[in-house]
C-alpha cells in the first residue's frame, strides 16, 4: 500500500470519528441545561464538524492529480479575480483586529464568569482567524500584488 493510500486510509477514520463526535455532541447538547455549557458544547459540535470539512478537503487533495506549481499557486488560479481577493482579505483582517479589540474590551468590563469564559473562547477563534489570515497572505497574497 502507497504511502498516500495509507494516508487517505487514515485521514477517512478521522473523519467518521470526527463526524460521530457531531452526532453524540448534538446529543448531549440538547440535554445540557446551562445555556453557557450547552455553548460550549455546541463549540465543540462545530469545531468536530469544521475538523470533518478541513479532513475531507485534504483527501480531495491527496486524491487530485498532480500539476506544476506549488498548491497556493493552483488555489490562486482557481480564484475569479485576485484583486478582489486581496481586497476581501484586507477587509477580513482589518474585521478580526476590530473583533478581537471589541472582545479584549468586553472582558475587561465583566466580572461574570461564564461571560469570561465565553469571550475567552471567541478571543482564540479570532487568533486563529489572524493566523488564518496571516497563512493565506504569506501564501497568496504576494502572487496576487
Amino acid at each position: 500500500m502507497s504511502s498516500k493510500r495509507e494516508l487517505a486510509d487514515i485521514i477517512m477514520e478521522q473523519i467518521e470519528i470526527e463526524k460521530e463526535s457531531v452526532r453524540r455532541l448534538s446529543e448531549t447538547e440538547k440535554k445540557v441545561g446551562s445555556g453557557a455549557a450547552r455553548l460550549l458544547v455546541c463549540e465543540m459540535r462545530m469545531d468536530s464538524q469544521k475538523h470533518a470539512d478541513v479532513l475531507e478537503a485534504m483527501l480531495e487533495v491527496l486524491k487530485s492529480p498532480q500539476s506544476s506549481g506549488s498548491s497556493w499557486e493552483r488555489a490562486l488560479h482557481s480564484f475569479v479575480d485576485p484583486a478582489i481577493v486581496r481586497k476581501e482579505i484586507e477587509n477580513h483582517m482589518a474585521l478580526e483586529k476590530s473583533m478581537s479589540s471589541h472582545i479584549q474590551e468586553e472582558t475587561a468590563k465583566t466580572d461574570v464568569e461564564v461571560i469570561r469564559t465565553l469571550l475567552s473562547h471567541l478571543g482564540e477563534d479570532e487568533k486563529k482567524h489572524r493566523a488564518i489570515l496571516d497563512t493565506i497572505v504569506q501564501n497568496c497574497y504576494k502572487m496576487i500584488r
